[in-house]
């Protein structure tokens, strides 16, 4: 076989896995009418592709007449993709299958930010994961990792202010300690890729995911495509200045919106006002549902501040959809309305009826998730390198 048919070759395999992928289940006939390959190279490739236990038949496709062929699905136990979410306050892992699927997964608080130490929590819980992950044919096809912070695209943490994390290289990290493939992003990002792959989001061409716990970030879709901008850096919305000499932010600066609208400001003031220790989010939700007028009055600053900034991204990309997610969600009920007035009163009467504000579906594991799909799409783009 000459090189450019190897090639050629190549290019109608990875055609047929991709269709494959993207659907649940199809026929041969579905692949030949979809793709215009002949049928017999279509019978050939999907042969080896089911030797290479990439797919799977499953099934028997409706026949007017003859014998009836076996359906066709990818076969999502191929093998499995680690996702991990880096919190400031937590650490979530888990174990995908390659539809992602969680198999296993894990959630544990973090006691210190201390670089160190949570480096060595990180690698322990990664262990956990791969003690974790079935019996495969590719076994584990990937690492991806979503950090809260600004990342460069050579997986190079530039800064993570709420971890005080600065110039760190994670990704020659983490490959000094695992051989397998590692994928770095922002979690914020990463956020925004499992709502639009996951959440039946394919058909909204413009996106926005609010990553809001500790810190506050924006993942960005446009065009059906993550926007990265020019070195990565894309989507620090929660350091865009909405008071001039406000309240002093974690990044050095003041009046940032992460200062006002955030799990960090909500348990800022929370404390303050009730001259409490440091409490939680969850202790302050349950504040809120023991009736404590002044805590929900908080919660609701808490929305308008929310609603305020996304007011401004709204007028900044006129988005189809703006979805809420991370851990400011454990506090939809006493916040949503609260943002869904404000967004209301400060846009522009033309652009009300275009856009959707909602929380997210996928709750705590969007993130973890998404940083997997990263991970997920490389190998299916490269399983026959």
């Amino acid at each position: 076989m000459s090189w450019n048919q190897q090639i050629g070759k190549k290019f109608n395999k990875q055609q047929i896995l991709n269709y494959i992928f993207s659907k649940r289940i199809v026929s041969r006939g579905e692949i030949i009418e979809e793709i215009g390959l002949k049928k017999a190279t279509v019978a050939n490739l999907v042969t080896e592709l089911i030797e290479d236990r990439l797919i799977v038949e499953d099934g028997k496709d409706f026949s007017t007449g003859g014998r009836r062929s076996r359906l066709l699905r990818f076969n999502e136990t191929a093998g499995f993709a680690l996702g991990i979410d880096i919190g400031v306050n937590y650490l979530y892992g888990a174990v995908f299958n390659l539809k992602g699927e969680i198999v296993f997964d894990n959630l544990q608080l973090v006691p210190t930010i201390q670089l160190d130490a949570y480096l060595k929590s990180i690698l322990d819980l990664i262990k956990l994961l791969m003690e974790n992950v079935p019996p495969s044919p590719f076994s584990i096809v990937g690492l991806g990792v979503a950090v809260p912070g600004s990342v460069n695209k050579d997986g190079v943490i530039i800064i993570a202010p709420n971890l005080r994390w600065e110039n760190f290289d994670i990704s020659s990290y983490l490959r000094d300690h695992f051989d397998f493939p590692i994928y770095i992003s922002n979690e914020a990002n990463a956020g925004a890729y499992a709502e639009y792959i996951f959440e039946n989001n394919k058909e909204t061409s413009n996106l926005l995911y609010l990553s809001i716990g500790i810190g506050l970030g924006v993942g960005i879709i446009i065009d059906h495509n993550i926007y990265l901008g020019v070195n990565g850096y894309s989507g620090e919305s929660g350091h865009a200045i909405i008071h001039m000499n406000g309240r002093k932010c974690t990044c050095g600066r003041n009046g940032c919106w992460e200062a006002y609208a955030s799990e960090y400001a909500l348990i800022h003031d929370a404390t303050y006002m009730l001259k409490e220790r440091e409490l939680t989010l969850e202790q302050i939700i349950t504040l809120a549902e023991e009736g404590n007028e002044d805590v929900i009055q908080l919660f609701k600053e808490t929305g308008y501040y929310i609603g305020l900034g996304i007011t401004n991204l709204i007028q900044t990309f006129n988005p189809e959809k703006i979805i809420i997610g991370n851990r400011i969600i454990k506090a939809q009920k006493f916040i949503e309305q609260s943002i869904l007035d404000t967004i209301h009163s400060n846009t522009m009467h033309f652009q009300r009826d275009n856009y959707s504000v909602q929380f997210s579906k996928l709750k705590d594991r969007a993130i973890a998730l998404g940083a997997a799909s990263f991970i997920i799409d490389q190998f299916i783009q490269l399983p026959f390198d």
